[in-house]
């Protein structure tokens, strides 16, 4: 810059200068001055100056008749949108109020730009994501469930939580895998996975029904023992954890010398108390000593059909009163260990709307009925979860307080800890597993495996001392524990075998698979661990005395998990998901399979067929491990092969390891669903193909 110019110099000499204004140019003062807003109708037309009155002046000079737009809502959006906000939190409040658990993710799926649920005009929910594969697949294949065929070719549905569903979709999962390792002189497992789509049951055959006198009763000296066994199993008024509630067991009946007929039973009630004591005595011939069955009128069908003459025709509900609900709940307990789960059923359902019609879930008259009907809830829980059907009893409708502890009578500590497990299973049969929810949001998915599993480790932190299991070998701790254990079994097993579909997958077509890299490890985990506790507790509790069906179905699911941990795990990885080795497992598989046998010698159909499906899986589990794990060089499966030569070079390599199938026109369809093994994470239970 130039010394002696000053900014304001500089500033004048780049910056343009204004003109002056227009000498002859009217100055109109700021008061006079007037900006039309809205010009008539007839000024916009022309496109000249309004001057915005009513009649604007040009109207007036021309004579024409002014008219003005309608004037727009300047506020109209803005309301619309605050409109439109109050109505959405009003929405949203209502929803967090009716479904809390759910509230969080739909809202949160809205946010995302996910699809939420759409409602039918019923008011029933669907989920978009699933109808495209729901389109692309067999419905039967995408309720949740199955259809399988009993021995007679009776279809019977089973939800997921059944174990027959499971073992079906193991039986498929199996199905492929021994083409894999192939062995043309071997056929352990055949008759395994030869019975897809089916199921072994005793339902599908007729309830024994010998020709008996409702009102013969065995000696006095007799009747004693056969009471005394049973309060043992059911612990009424003895055990660690004494329970009750059931009736006068210590009192047997006075043997009457005469009989009457069966149309005077059907009008005189006299004889009706005797049906508790005759389903008693068939329990008591089921689970106690085979002393009890010294001759066919002492055997536990003649009982059974004793008590159910005496009940009566069981759509005669007049004659039916609370005092039949612990006969009928006894006689449920009877067919379940006698594996006639649905038999149980109907009998369960049938003494819950009995109770439902006398008004038991609401009130009882005394502690003891108030057990009965809980005890009553517990099984008809527990067939849910065991046939993966909606339960008979819903939570919503029970006003009836928990048992308490009343004079006379056992405590009632482990019978509430056993109400609380059964509401536990209700929601994972019918939230986590959809069999009948509250909202058909979409279905097994991690919020209801969280919550599941959370719920059940509340329930464990919450229980008293007194029934922690520690070191105790009491039969109904051990018990109440292993039903825990079977629910984080079932809840996270779908999982598993998804995680072992893809370690199979894995291994055969890339060569190598880690366990500790899965996405949802801390549920397979969860699921070994809880399965490995259930053979402790089971060897625990055998010390005390036999397994009754119960135990014995936590005792097979609890192998079945193992075997396919052997799967998942290989030997030099014993330390993935933070499980014990697998050669550990051996002894409490070996310790499974060994009371199958010995069950399998006395009693029902039920532990010889569970023996020979763990016999069977066992020997399919060992022929794959028996083949490297299935690690065979990249590029020489047979589905890799792009020509035929390479698809006879490879057919050959893999006859001489006498690792690959016979057939090899089933190659492509194999990868293909190797792949879907590899892309799913088990949370799908609706695509078949990911299961």
């Amino acid at each position: 810059m130039h010394p002696n110019l000053g900014p304001s110099s500089e500033s004048s000499s780049t910056q343009p200068r204004r003109l002056p204004v227009n000498p002859r140019r009217h100055k109109v003062a700021p008061e006079q001055r007037k900006r039309v807003v809205r010009a008539c109708n007839a000024c916009n037309v022309r496109r000249v100056r309004c001057s915005g009155e009513l009649p604007c002046q040009r109207c007036c000079k021309t004579g024409r008749e002014c008219e003005y737009p309608a004037e727009p809502d300047k506020h109209s959006l803005k309301d619309e949108l605050e409109r439109l906000r109050k109505r959405c939190a009003a929405l949203e409040k209502g929803l967090q109020a009716a479904a809390p658990e759910e509230a969080a993710e739909l809202i949160g799926q809205l946010d995302d730009g996910r699809p939420g649920p759409t409602f039918t005009g019923a008011g029933t929910a669907t989920a978009p994501s699933f109808r495209s594969v729901s389109t692309e697949l067999n419905p039967a294949d995408t309720n949740g469930g199955r259809l399988l065929f009993d021995p007679d070719g009776t279809l019977r549905y089973f939800g997921e939580t059944s174990g027959a569903t499971f073992l079906d979709h193991l039986k498929q999962f199996m199905l492929a895998l021994v083409p894999l390792t192939f062995q043309p002189e071997s056929g352990d497992g055949s008759s395994f996975v030869a019975t897809i789509g089916h199921y072994q049951t005793y339902d599908s055959r007729p309830i024994p029904n010998p020709d008996v006198d409702p009102l013969w009763l065995p000696a006095r000296y007799e009747m004693i023992p056969m009471l005394a066994e049973l309060r043992d199993y059911i612990q009424d008024g003895n055990g660690d954890f004494p329970s009750g509630g059931w009736g006068d067991l210590s009192n047997p009946p006075t043997p009457t010398a005469t009989s009457v007929s069966l149309s005077a039973m059907t009008t005189d009630d006299s004889h009706r108390y005797l049906a508790f004591f005759h389903v008693c005595f068939a329990l008591a011939t089921c689970v106690g000593h085979s002393v009890f069955r010294h001759s066919d009128q002492h055997a536990g069908e003649a009982y059974f059909k004793r008590a159910r003459m005496l009940v009566g025709n069981p759509l005669d509900t007049v004659r039916f009163t609370l005092g039949d609900v612990p006969v009928l709940a006894l006689m449920g307990f009877y067919l379940i260990e006698l594996n006639r789960r649905d038999a149980a059923y109907v009998y369960v359902s049938l003494a819950i709307h009995i109770a439902y019609i006398h008004g038991a879930f609401r009130s009882c008259v005394d502690e003891a009925s108030k057990r009965t009907f809980w005890t009553l809830y517990i099984l008809d829980r527990w067939l849910s979860v065991l046939m993966g059907r909606p339960p008979t009893i819903a939570d919503e409708a029970i006003r009836l307080p928990l048992p308490s502890d009343t004079p006379n009578m056992p405590p009632c500590t482990g019978l509430r800890a056993h109400v609380e497990l059964s509401r536990i299973s209700g929601y994972i049969v019918c939230e986590t597993f959809k069999i009948a929810p509250r909202i058909d949001k979409p279905g097994y998915s991690t919020l209801n495996i969280d919550k599941a599993l959370r719920m059940l480790d509340e329930w464990k932190s919450q229980l008293p001392s007194g029934l922690a299991i520690g070191e105790s070998t009491d039969p109904v701790c051990c018990t109440l524990h292993m039903a825990r254990n079977q629910l984080i079994v079932l809840t996270t097993r779908p999982i598993l075998l998804a995680a072992v579909k893809q370690a199979v997958a894995e291994r055969y077509m890339n060569g190598q698979w880690s366990a500790q890299q899965h996405a949802h490890g801390s549920y397979i985990s969860a699921c070994m661990e809880a399965g490995y506790r259930n053979l402790v507790l089971a060897q625990r509790l055998r010390t005390a005395r036999k397994l009754l069906q119960a135990g014995l179905h936590f005792v097979f699911n609890a192998a079945v998990i193992l075997l396919l941990n052997q799967i998942l795990v290989s030997s030099n990885n014993n330390k993935a998901l933070g499980v014990l080795h697998t050669d550990m497992y051996a002894s409490e598989i070996h310790f499974a399979i060994h009371t199958f046998e010995e069950a399998s010698k006395t009693g029902t159909s039920y532990p010889r067929d569970c023996h020979r499906v763990l016999q069977d899986l066992r020997a399919l589990v060992n022929r794959y491990l028996s083949h490297g794990h299935g690690i065979f060089e990249r590029g020489h499966h047979p589905a890799h092969a792009s020509s035929t030569q390479e698809l006879h070079n490879a057919t050959q390599r893999q006859k001489e390891t006498q690792a690959t199938p016979s057939n090899m026109n089933d190659s492509d369809s194999l990868h293909q669903e190797m792949m879907t093994w590899i892309q799913s994470d088990g949370l799908q239970l609706h695509n078949k193909l990911l299961l």
